[in-house]
Protein backbone atom coordinates (compact mmCIF):
# COMPACT_ATOMS: atom_id res chain seq x y z
CA UNK A 1 0.00 0.00 0.00
CA UNK A 2 2.99 2.80 0.88
CA UNK A 3 4.76 1.52 -2.75
CA UNK A 4 1.83 2.19 -4.39
CA UNK A 5 1.15 6.00 -2.44
CA UNK A 6 4.38 6.34 -3.58
CA UNK A 7 4.45 5.79 -6.60
CA UNK A 8 1.19 8.50 -6.90
CA UNK A 9 2.61 11.01 -5.63
CA UNK A 10 6.31 10.35 -7.22
CA UNK A 11 6.73 12.85 -10.00
CA UNK A 12 8.63 12.05 -13.08
CA UNK A 13 12.38 13.11 -13.52
CA UNK A 14 11.84 15.07 -16.99
CA UNK A 15 8.72 16.56 -15.28
CA UNK A 16 10.47 17.72 -11.73
CA UNK A 17 13.11 19.39 -13.99
CA UNK A 18 10.52 21.42 -15.71
CA UNK A 19 9.09 22.48 -12.84
CA UNK A 20 12.12 23.39 -10.88
CA UNK A 21 13.58 25.77 -14.00
CA UNK A 22 9.81 27.23 -14.01
CA UNK A 23 10.40 28.34 -10.24
CA UNK A 24 14.34 29.29 -11.18
CA UNK A 25 13.42 31.39 -14.25
CA UNK A 26 10.31 33.26 -12.57
CA UNK A 27 12.31 34.07 -9.34
CA UNK A 28 15.58 35.89 -11.93
CA UNK A 29 12.53 37.31 -13.97
CA UNK A 30 11.26 39.22 -10.17
CA UNK A 31 14.59 40.08 -9.44
CA UNK A 32 15.04 42.10 -12.59
CA UNK A 33 12.15 43.65 -12.01
CA UNK A 34 12.24 45.06 -8.84
CA UNK A 35 16.00 46.30 -9.51
CA UNK A 36 14.51 48.30 -12.84
CA UNK A 37 11.94 49.61 -10.57
CA UNK A 38 13.96 50.86 -7.74
CA UNK A 39 17.15 51.94 -9.31
CA UNK A 40 17.72 55.55 -9.67
CA UNK A 41 17.70 57.37 -12.42
CA UNK A 42 21.32 57.80 -14.25
CA UNK A 43 22.89 61.41 -14.16
CA UNK A 44 23.94 62.82 -17.25
CA UNK A 45 27.46 62.69 -17.55
CA UNK A 46 27.50 65.47 -20.11
CA UNK A 47 25.47 67.57 -18.25
CA UNK A 48 27.54 70.78 -17.38
CA UNK A 49 24.99 71.51 -14.17
CA UNK A 50 26.04 68.64 -12.30
CA UNK A 51 29.78 68.80 -13.31
CA UNK A 52 30.81 72.05 -11.85
CA UNK A 53 32.23 70.30 -8.54
CA UNK A 54 28.86 70.27 -6.46
CA UNK A 55 26.89 66.93 -5.47
CA UNK A 56 23.48 68.95 -6.24
CA UNK A 57 22.40 72.03 -7.70
CA UNK A 58 21.86 75.46 -5.47
CA UNK A 59 17.99 74.85 -5.10
CA UNK A 60 17.75 77.46 -2.22
CA UNK A 61 14.18 78.95 -1.59
CA UNK A 62 12.26 75.98 -3.36
CA UNK A 63 9.63 73.56 -1.38
CA UNK A 64 11.17 70.33 -0.31
CA UNK A 65 9.27 68.20 -2.87
CA UNK A 66 10.73 69.90 -5.59
CA UNK A 67 14.28 69.90 -4.33
CA UNK A 68 13.71 66.30 -4.00
CA UNK A 69 12.04 65.89 -7.41
CA UNK A 70 15.06 67.65 -8.73
CA UNK A 71 17.86 65.32 -7.10
CA UNK A 72 16.43 62.74 -9.53
CA UNK A 73 18.45 62.91 -12.60
CA UNK A 74 17.03 61.45 -15.80
CA UNK A 75 19.21 60.76 -18.97
CA UNK A 76 19.05 63.87 -21.14
CA UNK A 77 16.89 66.08 -18.80
CA UNK A 78 19.06 69.23 -16.98
CA UNK A 79 17.83 71.49 -14.31
CA UNK A 80 18.75 74.99 -13.73
CA UNK A 81 17.69 77.31 -10.82
CA UNK A 82 16.51 80.56 -12.27
CA UNK A 83 16.41 81.75 -8.87
CA UNK A 84 20.00 81.73 -7.92
CA UNK A 85 21.82 85.36 -8.07
CA UNK A 86 24.09 86.78 -11.16
CA UNK A 87 27.49 85.36 -10.43
CA UNK A 88 30.23 88.31 -9.67
CA UNK A 89 31.30 88.87 -13.12
CA UNK A 90 27.92 88.63 -14.70
CA UNK A 91 27.90 87.85 -18.48
CA UNK A 92 26.97 90.59 -20.96
CA UNK A 93 25.95 90.15 -24.47
CA UNK A 94 26.88 92.77 -26.54
CA UNK A 95 23.93 93.30 -29.54
CA UNK A 96 24.48 95.32 -32.56
CA UNK A 97 22.72 95.76 -36.44
CA UNK A 98 24.96 96.21 -39.22
CA UNK A 99 23.59 97.03 -42.90
CA UNK A 100 25.91 97.47 -45.89
CA UNK A 101 26.74 101.30 -45.62
CA UNK A 102 28.26 100.78 -42.04
CA UNK A 103 30.49 97.75 -43.15
CA UNK A 104 33.24 100.25 -43.56
CA UNK A 105 33.45 101.51 -40.28
CA UNK A 106 33.30 97.74 -38.62
CA UNK A 107 36.83 98.30 -37.94
CA UNK A 108 37.03 100.66 -35.71
CA UNK A 109 33.93 99.78 -34.22
CA UNK A 110 35.40 96.36 -33.26
CA UNK A 111 38.59 97.75 -32.47
CA UNK A 112 36.36 99.67 -30.00
CA UNK A 113 35.19 96.65 -28.79
CA UNK A 114 38.35 95.00 -28.12
CA UNK A 115 38.88 97.36 -25.98
CA UNK A 116 36.06 96.93 -23.50
CA UNK A 117 38.23 95.21 -19.86
CA UNK A 118 35.13 93.74 -18.94
CA UNK A 119 36.36 89.86 -18.84
CA UNK A 120 33.03 87.92 -19.55
CA UNK A 121 31.31 89.09 -23.22
CA UNK A 122 30.22 87.77 -25.94
CA UNK A 123 29.05 89.94 -29.38
CA UNK A 124 25.97 89.12 -31.65
CA UNK A 125 25.86 90.78 -35.00
CA UNK A 126 22.78 91.24 -37.05
CA UNK A 127 22.93 91.72 -40.56
CA UNK A 128 20.61 93.12 -42.28
CA UNK A 129 18.87 93.33 -45.75
CA UNK A 130 22.95 92.60 -47.14
CA UNK A 131 24.46 93.25 -50.55
CA UNK A 132 26.08 90.22 -52.44
CA UNK A 133 29.18 90.74 -50.87
CA UNK A 134 28.03 92.47 -47.59
CA UNK A 135 27.98 88.73 -45.53
CA UNK A 136 31.51 87.89 -46.94
CA UNK A 137 32.80 91.54 -45.79
CA UNK A 138 31.63 91.15 -42.16
CA UNK A 139 33.11 87.77 -41.49
CA UNK A 140 36.47 89.28 -42.86
CA UNK A 141 36.09 92.35 -40.61
CA UNK A 142 35.21 89.94 -37.27
CA UNK A 143 38.14 87.03 -38.40
CA UNK A 144 41.23 90.06 -38.46
CA UNK A 145 39.52 91.39 -35.22
CA UNK A 146 40.62 88.41 -33.85
CA UNK A 147 38.01 88.67 -30.83
CA UNK A 148 39.07 86.73 -27.54
CA UNK A 149 35.03 86.14 -26.88
CA UNK A 150 32.24 84.11 -28.73
CA UNK A 151 31.02 85.92 -31.77
CA UNK A 152 27.75 84.76 -33.65
CA UNK A 153 26.65 86.51 -37.34
CA UNK A 154 22.96 86.67 -38.27
CA UNK A 155 21.34 87.65 -41.33
CA UNK A 156 18.22 88.89 -42.00
CA UNK A 157 16.21 90.25 -45.48
CA UNK A 158 13.10 92.24 -45.10
CA UNK A 159 11.28 91.59 -47.90
CA UNK A 160 7.77 93.36 -47.18
CA UNK A 161 6.86 95.89 -49.33
CA UNK A 162 7.00 98.84 -46.73
CA UNK A 163 9.61 98.03 -44.95
CA UNK A 164 11.90 97.35 -48.00
CA UNK A 165 10.43 101.01 -49.47
CA UNK A 166 11.63 103.10 -45.57
CA UNK A 167 14.73 101.39 -46.15
CA UNK A 168 15.66 103.03 -48.90
CA UNK A 169 18.67 105.21 -48.96
CA UNK A 170 16.86 108.90 -48.52
CA UNK A 171 14.09 107.62 -46.80
CA UNK A 172 15.69 108.08 -43.56
CA UNK A 173 15.27 111.52 -43.52
CA UNK A 174 11.74 112.21 -44.22
CA UNK A 175 9.46 112.91 -41.25
CA UNK A 176 6.51 111.10 -42.14
CA UNK A 177 8.18 107.93 -42.89
CA UNK A 178 9.50 108.05 -39.43
CA UNK A 179 7.36 105.63 -37.11
CA UNK A 180 7.75 103.32 -40.18
CA UNK A 181 10.90 103.17 -40.19
CA UNK A 182 11.01 102.63 -36.04
CA UNK A 183 8.49 100.13 -36.42
CA UNK A 184 11.19 98.17 -38.64
CA UNK A 185 14.23 99.08 -36.55
CA UNK A 186 12.45 97.72 -33.45
CA UNK A 187 11.06 94.48 -35.19
CA UNK A 188 14.90 93.95 -36.24
CA UNK A 189 16.38 94.21 -32.67
CA UNK A 190 13.49 92.20 -31.08
CA UNK A 191 14.37 89.69 -33.94
CA UNK A 192 17.95 89.38 -32.83
CA UNK A 193 17.57 89.83 -29.56
CA UNK A 194 15.22 86.95 -29.28
CA UNK A 195 17.26 84.52 -31.66
CA UNK A 196 20.77 85.34 -29.50
CA UNK A 197 19.82 85.76 -26.00
CA UNK A 198 20.91 82.43 -24.03
CA UNK A 199 20.19 81.59 -20.69
CA UNK A 200 23.91 82.46 -19.41
CA UNK A 201 23.32 85.91 -20.16
CA UNK A 202 22.73 88.09 -17.36
CA UNK A 203 22.92 91.56 -19.47
CA UNK A 204 22.38 92.85 -22.78
CA UNK A 205 24.75 95.95 -24.02
CA UNK A 206 23.26 97.56 -27.14
CA UNK A 207 26.07 98.97 -29.08
CA UNK A 208 25.53 101.35 -32.31
CA UNK A 209 27.80 100.54 -34.95
CA UNK A 210 29.47 103.79 -35.47
CA UNK A 211 30.30 105.32 -32.34
CA UNK A 212 33.69 106.04 -32.38
CA UNK A 213 35.19 106.45 -28.52
CA UNK A 214 34.02 104.93 -25.00
CA UNK A 215 35.65 104.27 -22.02
CA UNK A 216 37.35 101.24 -21.54
CA UNK A 217 35.69 100.57 -18.29
CA UNK A 218 31.95 101.17 -19.90
CA UNK A 219 30.68 97.86 -18.94
CA UNK A 220 31.63 97.28 -15.55
CA UNK A 221 30.75 101.23 -15.27
CA UNK A 222 27.10 100.79 -16.22
CA UNK A 223 26.68 97.37 -14.41
CA UNK A 224 28.17 99.49 -11.28
CA UNK A 225 25.13 101.91 -11.23
CA UNK A 226 23.11 98.83 -10.79
CA UNK A 227 19.44 99.61 -12.29
CA UNK A 228 17.43 97.87 -14.54
CA UNK A 229 18.07 99.82 -17.57
CA UNK A 230 21.30 102.89 -17.84
CA UNK A 231 22.17 105.06 -20.85
CA UNK A 232 25.26 106.73 -20.97
CA UNK A 233 24.94 110.29 -22.77
CA UNK A 234 25.65 110.01 -26.14
CA UNK A 235 27.74 112.95 -27.73
CA UNK A 236 29.15 114.55 -30.94
CA UNK A 237 32.90 116.12 -31.38
CA UNK A 238 33.44 118.40 -34.24
CA UNK A 239 35.98 120.52 -34.40
CA UNK A 240 37.14 121.07 -30.66
CA UNK A 241 33.04 121.32 -30.26
CA UNK A 242 30.72 118.73 -28.41
CA UNK A 243 27.21 118.48 -29.38
CA UNK A 244 24.41 116.59 -28.30
CA UNK A 245 23.66 113.51 -29.95
CA UNK A 246 20.90 110.65 -29.17
CA UNK A 247 18.03 112.73 -28.08
CA UNK A 248 15.66 110.42 -27.02
CA UNK A 249 17.20 109.76 -23.75
CA UNK A 250 14.38 112.34 -22.13
CA UNK A 251 12.27 113.24 -19.29
CA UNK A 252 8.93 114.50 -19.60
CA UNK A 253 7.72 117.53 -18.52
CA UNK A 254 4.46 119.11 -17.54
CA UNK A 255 3.75 120.06 -21.32
CA UNK A 256 4.92 117.18 -22.82
CA UNK A 257 2.69 115.22 -20.79
CA UNK A 258 -0.67 117.75 -21.80
CA UNK A 259 0.53 117.23 -25.31
CA UNK A 260 -0.10 113.36 -25.19
CA UNK A 261 -4.11 114.09 -24.15
CA UNK A 262 -4.61 115.99 -27.70
CA UNK A 263 -3.76 113.53 -29.93
CA UNK A 264 -4.94 110.32 -31.20
CA UNK A 265 -4.37 107.02 -29.36
CA UNK A 266 -1.83 105.20 -32.29
CA UNK A 267 -0.49 109.32 -32.28
CA UNK A 268 4.07 108.63 -31.86
CA UNK A 269 5.99 111.32 -31.18
CA UNK A 270 9.14 111.32 -32.55
CA UNK A 271 12.10 113.36 -31.08
CA UNK A 272 14.61 115.14 -32.40
CA UNK A 273 12.45 116.56 -35.19
CA UNK A 274 11.96 120.44 -36.04
CA UNK A 275 8.43 119.01 -37.67
CA UNK A 276 6.89 118.84 -34.12
CA UNK A 277 8.38 120.37 -30.68
CA UNK A 278 7.73 117.53 -27.75
CA UNK A 279 9.00 119.98 -25.19
CA UNK A 280 10.63 117.12 -23.34
CA UNK A 281 13.55 117.48 -21.28
CA UNK A 282 16.30 116.15 -23.08
CA UNK A 283 19.36 114.45 -21.43
CA UNK A 284 22.16 116.44 -23.72
CA UNK A 285 20.94 119.33 -22.34
CA UNK A 286 21.12 118.54 -18.70
CA UNK A 287 23.75 120.36 -16.84
CA UNK A 288 26.52 118.34 -15.91
CA UNK A 289 29.24 120.63 -14.63
CA UNK A 290 28.88 119.13 -11.18
CA UNK A 291 28.15 116.02 -11.52
CA UNK A 292 29.82 112.87 -11.07
CA UNK A 293 30.15 110.31 -14.33
CA UNK A 294 27.87 107.73 -12.49
CA UNK A 295 25.29 109.91 -10.80
CA UNK A 296 22.26 109.01 -12.66
CA UNK A 297 19.10 110.58 -13.20
CA UNK A 298 15.59 108.63 -14.32
CA UNK A 299 14.33 108.62 -18.05
CA UNK A 300 11.10 108.07 -19.59
CA UNK A 301 12.56 107.77 -23.04
CA UNK A 302 15.80 106.54 -24.28
CA UNK A 303 17.65 105.48 -27.27
CA UNK A 304 19.75 102.98 -29.09
CA UNK A 305 22.98 103.93 -29.25
CA UNK A 306 24.12 102.53 -25.75
CA UNK A 307 22.07 100.45 -23.45
CA UNK A 308 22.49 98.19 -20.62
CA UNK A 309 19.57 96.43 -19.39
CA UNK A 310 19.72 92.97 -16.91
CA UNK A 311 18.25 90.38 -19.44
CA UNK A 312 15.35 89.51 -17.18
CA UNK A 313 13.45 92.87 -18.49
CA UNK A 314 13.73 90.82 -21.78
CA UNK A 315 12.97 87.81 -20.22
CA UNK A 316 9.75 89.09 -18.41
CA UNK A 317 8.63 90.24 -22.18
CA UNK A 318 9.90 93.66 -21.73
CA UNK A 319 10.83 94.49 -25.38
CA UNK A 320 11.04 96.65 -28.09
CA UNK A 321 7.89 97.49 -29.51
CA UNK A 322 6.88 98.12 -33.39
CA UNK A 323 3.59 99.60 -32.04
CA UNK A 324 2.86 102.86 -30.67
CA UNK A 325 2.93 101.98 -26.67
CA UNK A 326 2.16 105.41 -24.72
CA UNK A 327 2.92 107.45 -28.07
CA UNK A 328 6.67 105.87 -28.17
CA UNK A 329 7.86 102.98 -30.09
CA UNK A 330 11.38 100.87 -30.52
CA UNK A 331 13.55 101.77 -27.88
CA UNK A 332 11.52 104.92 -26.28
CA UNK A 333 8.51 102.68 -26.32
CA UNK A 334 11.09 100.17 -24.57
CA UNK A 335 11.44 102.35 -21.77
CA UNK A 336 7.86 103.42 -21.82
CA UNK A 337 7.41 99.29 -21.45
CA UNK A 338 9.69 98.92 -18.55
CA UNK A 339 8.20 101.44 -16.49
CA UNK A 340 4.91 100.50 -16.69
CA UNK A 341 5.94 97.19 -15.37
CA UNK A 342 7.79 98.21 -12.64
CA UNK A 343 11.54 98.06 -13.65
CA UNK A 344 13.82 101.23 -13.22
CA UNK A 345 15.19 103.33 -15.89
CA UNK A 346 18.29 105.75 -15.56
CA UNK A 347 20.43 107.70 -17.34
CA UNK A 348 24.00 109.05 -16.58
CA UNK A 349 24.56 112.85 -17.96
CA UNK A 350 28.10 113.25 -17.31
CA UNK A 351 29.30 109.75 -18.42
CA UNK A 352 29.81 110.94 -21.85
CA UNK A 353 30.49 108.22 -25.06
CA UNK A 354 30.57 109.78 -28.61
CA UNK A 355 29.59 108.76 -31.99
CA UNK A 356 30.59 109.60 -35.91
CA UNK A 357 27.56 111.52 -36.64
CA UNK A 358 27.35 109.93 -39.84
CA UNK A 359 24.30 108.69 -41.82
CA UNK A 360 23.53 105.21 -42.62
CA UNK A 361 21.23 104.36 -44.79
CA UNK A 362 19.02 101.25 -44.08
CA UNK A 363 17.19 100.35 -41.05
CA UNK A 364 19.30 102.11 -38.44
CA UNK A 365 19.30 105.32 -36.88
CA UNK A 366 18.49 109.15 -38.40
CA UNK A 367 20.99 111.42 -37.94
CA UNK A 368 20.41 114.11 -35.26
CA UNK A 369 20.18 117.66 -36.20
CA UNK A 370 23.04 120.03 -34.42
Amino acid sequence: MSDKIKQTFTLPRTKRRVVLYSIIGFLITTTCLLQLLYRPPLCNEDDDYYNNNSTSPNLDGLPDALTKQADHRAPGVSFQNLNTLPPQQPNVLILSMINPSTVPHLADFFKLIRQLSYPNLSLAIMVLNPGPTTVHAVRQHVERARFALPVKIYVKTYDNEVMSFVATPGKETVYELQPLRRAAIARARTFLLQSALTPDNDYTLWLDPLLTSVPSTLVQDLIHVDQDIVVPNTMIQRDGIEWGHDKRNWQETELSTSLAKDVAEDFIFMEGWVEFTTHRFLMIDMVTVDMQPLQKVPLDGIGSTCILTKANVHREGINYPAFPFKHQIDTEGFAKAAIAAGYSVYGLPAYKIYHSGLADNALMEEVDDI
